[in-house]
């Protein structure tokens, strides 16, 4: 199943015929500007998608610093990565002091991004997708509408949480 948009940003997702009960096997991964974002074909537990995706969703419309968009790409994105390293505070030049960095990082903790850095920093009008591979050292960015990605991260995570829903209800446990 696709949400969003391959070309600017998406998340295909798909439950493997034998998903394991709550366990959700499947295969996840985003589409940043064409590009596949995460090893789609590794496979993963959806389950633990529905989990750490809600942590995203709680954060749509938390991730505004435009002087970060105004940077070039690599040094905005060093900025970040190293807030989150807590190798540098230079972050808070840009963000209040009870701002929270780990707002940016939209890179799910799951296998499947073992590879992968992925920011999202949302501007006045328009937000940009950091991603960078880490086994190839290169780092791309995408330019969105403001909340367009958020859109997608709602939808994806709706779903997915619904039928993770439906699956542990229907359980046979589930009535005791």
């Amino acid at each position: 199943m696709d949400f969003g948009n391959r070309t600017s940003f998406g998340i295909t997702l798909e439950l493997d015929e034998n998903y394991g009960g709550s366990w959700l096997f499947g295969r996840f991964c985003y589409w940043i500007g064409g590009y596949a974002v995460g090893n789609y074909d590794d496979g993963t537990s959806l389950a633990d998608l529905v989990v750490n995706m809600k942590y995203i969703i709680g954060d749509c419309g938390k991730r505004f610093c435009p002087p970060l968009l105004d940077m070039p790409t690599d040094r905005a994105f060093q900025i970040i990565r190293n807030s989150l390293d807590s190798t540098s505070d230079e972050i808070f030049r840009y963000v209040p002091q009870d701002f929270l960095p780990a707002r940016f990082d939209v890179c799910i903790p799951v296998d499947v991004f073992d590879s992968w850095k992925i920011f999202l920093v949302d501007g006045v009008n328009v937000s940009k997708l950091f991603f960078f591979d880490i086994d190839a050292s290169q780092l791309s960015a995408v330019t969105l509408a403001v909340g367009k990605a958020d859109d997608v991260f709602r939808a994806a995570y709706s779903y997915l949480d619904s039928f993770y829903e439906s699956v542990v209800n229907s359980a046979p446990d589930a009535e005791s």
